[in-house]
C-alpha cells in the first residue's frame, strides 16, 4: 500500500492479515474475526475496504474493526467474495464463487463509489483477477475452473464484447489471480502450475517464471520503484514438511514495473 508504504497480504483459510513496513521493517500479523479476501485503499481515509463473508467493508487497521457496507448475496449462503480491483474512477471490481468450487452460482460486479452495485457477468464456479488496462478500455476476468481468461471492452461501469484472451493448456493447471504491468501485459498466478506467466496484449506467452511449490495464487507488483512482483501461494492440502514452500509468499525482482492501485470512492 503505497499509501501506508506498506506490503500487505492475506491468509483466506487462515482469517490473518500480514503486513511488512518499508520504514520500520517489522512484520504484523493480525487476526481477523472474518474470512477476508482482498484489501485495498479508500480515497481520503484512514481505513480500507476489504472482502468479507458478509459483503463489502471498511476495515479499521488500527482497532481491527470492520464495518458492513453492502452485502453481497445473502440468499447465497455457499457463496463468498474472490479477487477485486480498483478502477481510475475509483469503481470496485469484484468476484463471487462458490466456496464448494462445484455450482455455477459466482457473479462478476462493479460497485460505484456511491455503492451502487451493478452485476455484469455471471454463472462463474471460481472467479478470479480482475486487472484493468491503464487507458480503463480493456478489463481482464479469469474463470478458473474453464481455464479462461476473457477480455471486456470497458466504458467506464459497462462491459461488452466478451471474448476469450487466453486459455491455459489443461496440463498446465488453472489460471487464478493476475496483475498487470505499465506495458498492459497480463502477469498470470497459474494454480498446480507452480509458475507465473506473463501474458502479451495479442494473448502470447511473453515470460514464465517458476516457483518451489505448485500453488501459486496470485502477484502484484510493488516495492519503491514498482519493479518488484511479489506471489502469493498456497498449502491447501499439503503436508509443510515435505512442501516446505506452500503458502510461502515470494519476490521477484523484475525488468518490468506496475503501477499503484487506484483509491476507492
Amino acid at each position: 500500500m503505497p499509501d501506508t508504504k506498506s506490503l500487505m497480504w492475506l491468509d483466506i483459510k487462515g482469517k490473518s492479515l500480514h503486513t511488512f513496513s518499508y520504514i520500520t521493517k517489522n512484520f504484523t500479523d493480525k487476526k481477523l474475526v472474518k474470512t477476508t479476501t482482498w484489501i485495498l485503499p479508500i480515497l481520503n481515509s484512514n481505513s480500507f475496504l476489504v472482502g468479507t463473508e458478509d459483503g463489502v467493508e471498511e476495515y479499521d487497521y488500527n482497532e481491527n474493526k470492520f464495518e458492513l457496507k453492502l452485502s453481497i448475496e445473502g440468499d447465497l449462503p455457499n457463496n463468498r467474495l474472490n479477487d477485486a480491483k480498483i478502477d481510475k474512477n475509483g469503481n470496485l471490481w469484484f468476484g463471487t464463487m462458490d466456496n464448494t468450487e462445484k455450482e455455477t452460482s459466482g457473479s462478476f460486479y462493479c460497485l460505484k463509489p456511491n455503492y451502487e452495485l451493478i452485476k455484469v457477468d455471471d454463472s462463474y464456479t471460481v472467479t478470479n483477477g480482475p486487472a484493468i488496462t491503464h487507458d480503463d478500455k480493456k478489463l481482464y476476468h479469469v474463470s478458473s475452473l474453464q481455464k479462461k481468461v476473457f477480455c471486456y471492452d470497458k466504458n467506464n461501469t459497462t462491459l461488452s464484447n466478451k471474448r476469450i484472451f487466453f486459455e491455459l493448456d489443461p496440463k498446465d493447471g488453472y489460471p487464478d489471480g493476475l496483475t498487470i504491468d505499465k506495458e498492459n501485459f497480463i502477469w498470470l498466478a497459474v494454480w498446480g502450475g507452480a509458475k507465473v506467466i506473463r501474458i502479451s496484449t495479442d494473448g502470447e506467452v511473453n515470460k514464465i517464471i517458476t516457483f518451489p511449490t505448485s500453488q501459486i495464487t496470485s502477484c502484484v507488483f510493488g516495492g519503491s520503484e514498482m519493479n518488484i512482483l511479489f506471489v502469493t501461494s498456497a498449502s491447501v492440502g499439503k503436508n509443510i514438511s515435505e512442501d516446505v514452500h506452500a503458502g510461502n509468499l515470494f519476490s521477484v525482482k523484475t525488468n518490468k514495473k506496475g503501477v499503484p492501485s487506484p483509491h476507492f470512492g
